[in-house]
């Protein structure tokens, strides 16, 4: 049977039941009771939903840490609250990237409360986050997007994409911020940056209680700006003459954590203002990769992210940056 074969009805009451049974701890009979069938019946009608993949089961296994590289990147960067970092095991670079999602997924859970707004940004690793939340009962908590979108081929894994997704997980309130990520010049930006609509979503993303935070390279072929036409080969030459080695938000920093202002990208881009990104009281970078590492440990250094989610072999090379003199 067809999902589009089942009628609205009984979509819902395999979803109310489904419901009852998974979430609200009721038994079969007594759901039956409750609706007027047989306790057989809520039984074959649990099935079809699970066949409908109404219900979705999951099994989270224990995720491995590497605690003592998480005790050092909190030792060694006074900037961190805490670390989260993946023990990499055999399987493919999907299989980490999933476990890398369920570990910031938990680091989200756990900070995340009532009356909270929450933050995203765009990427790999922000959806790959996204993609591993599990439903929380929360109160008045909104979801807000922090920069504008880049569209397709990219709309799997753009802003509002996340936003509407936490935002149904978490029955919360969603925003979107309807506007290019970077448009052509300052003074289109400046004059979308005063819509009413635009103006009250970034004015929303600053009282942001969490932000959820990708971190990208200044490197033509892992970075996505550059693949999804925001940036030329010359503005990645550009931007490394100013010294420039990552951004979050369109904000970029060198690997000292100085901040770099590029008024050719920055002045075009619809995004949460630098200023305003620090006072975020919890910053949650996700990010992995060596070749990301640099890029990473600028973003620590700046102040941009409070906890950092990452892989072990990402982490050793953040830590062996760090002790180079010249980085």
């Amino acid at each position: 049977m067809l999902y589009d074969e089942v009628s609205q009805d009984r979509h819902k009451l395999m979803a109310d039941i489904a419901e009852w049974y998974y979430n609200d701890g009721l038994s079969q009979q007594d759901i039956a009771k409750k609706v007027n069938l047989s306790r057989p019946s809520i039984s074959r009608l649990l099935l079809e939903a699970r066949e409908l993949s109404i219900i979705d089961i999951r099994i989270n296994h224990p995720i491995p840490t590497a605690n003592s590289l998480e005790i050092e990147l909190v030792k060694n960067f006074p900037h961190l609250q805490s670390a989260k970092v993946l023990e990499r095991r055999m399987g493919s670079e999907d299989d980490t990237m999933r476990q890398l999602g369920r570990l910031g997924a938990d680091v989200l859970e756990n900070v995340l409360e009532d009356n909270m707004i929450l933050g995203l940004s765009w990427g790999t690793t922000i959806h790959s986050v996204v993609e591993e939340l599990r439903p929380k009962r929360l109160s008045n908590v909104k979801v807000v997007q922090l920069v504008g979108g880049v569209g397709a081929p990219y709309s799997s894994i753009d802003g509002p994409e996340q936003v509407r997704r936490a935002g149904e997980i978490f029955g919360a309130q969603h925003y979107y911020l309807n506007a290019p990520l970077i448009v052509d010049t300052p003074e289109i930006a400046a004059a979308l940056r005063e819509d009413h609509s635009i103006k009250e979503v970034l004015e929303l993303a600053k009282q942001s209680n969490i932000a959820l935070l990708g971190i990208g390279p200044i490197i033509p072929e892992i970075s996505t700006q550059f693949h999804s036409g925001y940036f030329s080969f010359q503005d990645i030459r550009d931007l490394e003459k100013l010294g420039a080695i990552g951004a979050i938000c369109v904000c970029f920093t060198d690997i000292q954590g100085n901040r770099i202002y590029v008024p050719w990208c920055e002045d075009c881009a619809i995004s949460i203002p630098w200023e305003d990104l620090l006072k975020i009281p919890i910053k949650i970078g996700i990010a992995k990769g060596k070749r990301k590492a640099p890029s990473i440990l600028g973003a620590i250094r700046s102040g941009g992210i409070d906890i950092l989610v990452t892989d072990d072999e990402t982490a050793e090379e953040v830590l062996n940056l760090n002790k180079n003199p010249s980085a």
